[in-house]
């Protein structure tokens, strides 16, 4: 009997993966250690590209993948960009489940240890499992990240018709952004309002209510004990902290925070693998993909597509090879360069996106964490 590939993480990479074996007919198991199933404060908005619609169309099935489409949002277009205190400034553009505690292995098979004293045999682990990736930091102990120094808080403004009273209309469509070209130190708002097309035809899928989303850039310098971890601020917390870094905004911007669900407002810092990955010993039973192989910054919309593409990949890989019981370290390390290579462009990308918009320093002057 062929063993289950066991997937670390039911976020968007594991789960594509698990699609794609699905679709393969070959068994696996994904283990998630969040309860929610439907809702999960690390923002709202995911910019799928060519790159994540290839991986998609080949997961998914036709059935599926045509869902996907009618649950897109409508396509993205460029608003306006204004300073804090509502003036025009240069033209908008774009910038160029379980928690695994230890594992063991032989030749065909994995052993996974859970930390409620529970184990599952596999024939290969894949860690999914996003940037503080437990299965990583086992696998590939001295992986080296940057921590940029800023800080994003997400939030989401139900697009009401009280808040559109109050909404200038050139903030309404588009993606925009408020920031100071005079002062980098600044905060940065982008925000952009998200509706989709064809909710009225999914009567069987809740789709949300149109909204505005907007995440707001800024240095750990400027928030409060900000030496400590950020994640331990409540969704409130962090709506008032939003709300106290913009108090001396124009008040026709202001309004899109004061206005948003408190409830649905998150803040998290923005961590980053090196621009060049170093190369580890691949396994022949365990490898990751995602953020836990090489997180990024969001300001290059890289992420999601990159980790879509991970998943894709392996998954032809392991067909290739005529199933998972062939997989040994010359296809995983192939897998892993390939990955690599891939993450680098997609890491180069996003830190080019940052700093241009978002006041990311180089990478050379930010600080090496081992993640």
């Amino acid at each position: 009997m062929t063993l289950p590939v066991l997937i670390s993480g039911a976020g968007l990479g594991g789960v594509c993966l698990g699609q794609a074996l699905k679709k393969n007919n070959i068994p696996f198991k994904i283990f998630e250690r969040c309860a929610k199933d439907n809702f999960s404060t690390q923002g709202y908005r995911l910019r799928i590209s060519t790159h994540g619609v290839s991986a998609l169309n080949y997961a998914l099935t036709p059935e599926i993948f045509s869902l996907f489409g009618k649950t897109c949002a409508e396509a993205s277009k460029l608003g306006v960009r204004v300073r804090p205190d509502g003036s025009p400034t240069a033209p908008m553009g774009l910038p160029s489940g379980v928690s695994p505690g230890g594992k063991a292995y032989t030749i065909d098979r994995i052993t996974v240890s859970f930390l409620d004293g529970t184990t599952e045999e596999g024939s290969l682990l894949v860690g999914a499992d996003g940037v503080r990736s437990n299965i990583r930091k086992q696998y590939v102990p001295d992986f080296q990240g940057i921590d940029t120094g800023m800080r994003l808080i997400f939030g989401k403004t139900p697009l009401t018709s009280d808040f559109l009273a109050k909404l200038p209309n050139e903030y309404r469509d588009g993606m925009s952004l408020v920031t100071n070209d005079d002062d980098n130190s600044q905060p940065v708002l982008m925000f952009e309002s998200i509706r989709f097309p064809h909710a009225k035809e999914l009567s069987s899928i809740d789709i949300p209510d149109p909204y505005m989303y907007w995440v707001l850039v800024v240095h750990c310098s400027r928030i409060p004990s900000s030496d400590q971890n950020p994640w331990h601020l409540s969704p409130e917390e962090a709506a008032k902290l939003a709300n106290e870094l913009t108090s001396s905004w124009h008040s026709q911007i202001r309004t899109i925070l004061e206005m948003s669900d408190k409830s649905q407002t998150s803040i998290r810092s923005i961590l980053s693998a090196s621009l060049e990955i170093t190369p580890w010993i691949p396994s022949s039973r365990v490898t990751l993909l995602g953020d836990a192989a090489h997180v990024m910054p969001p300001t290059g919309v890289m992420g999601a597509n990159t980790a879509l593409r991970d998943a894709a990949d392996l998954a032809q890989r392991i067909t290739s090879a005529g199933g998972v019981s062939h997989m040994n370290e010359t296809v995983i390390g192939a897998y892993e360069a390939n990955l690599r290579e891939f993450a680098k462009s997609a890491i180069e990308m996003s830190w080019r996106g940052g700093r241009t918009s978002y006041g990311l320093k180089p990478a050379e002057e930010c600080e090496q964490i081992l993640i």
